[in-house]
């Protein structure tokens, strides 16, 4: 959480290895050996907070469901977990720098988690269960609803995790059910399996 911390107070540029050793009371040359680089750092952090994300996921697609359950599911879990996570943690997933070469595989974490709801919305699409003229779009854009609660400041902050979630997944499949009557039984489907993301408390580092 230090970096994490010292990275929302100061921007990637503005943090060097010395000022996030001496939060942790450690030497620079032991985080350079470690993670090799201020990127391979960050590149890191991102994948261990990820990390539970993908393998909920993971474990999702072992299930027998229906697409649009198990995106239901999805998009409620990871609101929760987003509304819920400290703010630093969370606005480490949308720094500017991420879109550099450095950041390759910070841009590949991510990049696995949306075409998981891509997946979905295609398999959605294939039953006739659901709607989108451009799957890959519109997985990019649950996603990124997905973690609306980063960016929405002081106003998220006053709404239960929950209840975020619940909204937020109610929005995105009210818009996407060919027969938006079946969202109280999807709902009631994706509240019924027993799996959940937990939430990373962040390495210190």
């Amino acid at each position: 959480m230090v970096t994490a911390r010292l990275v929302a107070q100061h921007g990637v540029s503005g943090t060097s290895i010395r000022m996030i050793a001496g939060a942790l009371q450690a030497s620079p040359a032991s985080l350079f050996h470690l993670f090799g680089s201020k990127a391979g750092l960050l590149n890191d952090m991102i994948a261990y907070a990820a990390g539970p994300s993908g393998a909920f996921y993971e474990a999702l697609c072992q299930l027998d469901l229906p697409a649009e359950v198990a995106l239901y599911k999805s998009i409620y879990e990871e609101t929760r977990v987003v509304a819920a996570a400290d703010r630093d943690q969370a606005a480490l997933f949308y720094l500017p720098e991420l879109r550099l070469p450095d950041f390759a595989p910070a841009q590949a974490v991510r990049e696995g988690l949306v075409a998981h709801y891509h997946w979905l919305i295609a398999e959605g699409c294939m039953s006739g269960a659901l709607a989108a003229a451009h799957p890959s779009l519109a997985a990019e854009q649950l996603f990124q609803l997905s973690e609306t609660s980063i960016l929405a400041g002081e106003m998220a902050q006053d709404i239960a995790a929950a209840a975020q979630a619940r909204a937020t997944a109610d929005f995105c499949l009210r818009g996407l059910l060919t027969a938006p009557e079946r969202l109280d039984s999807v709902r009631a489907q994706a509240d019924a399996i027993p799996l959940t993301i937990e939430i990373p408390a962040l390495i210190e580092g």
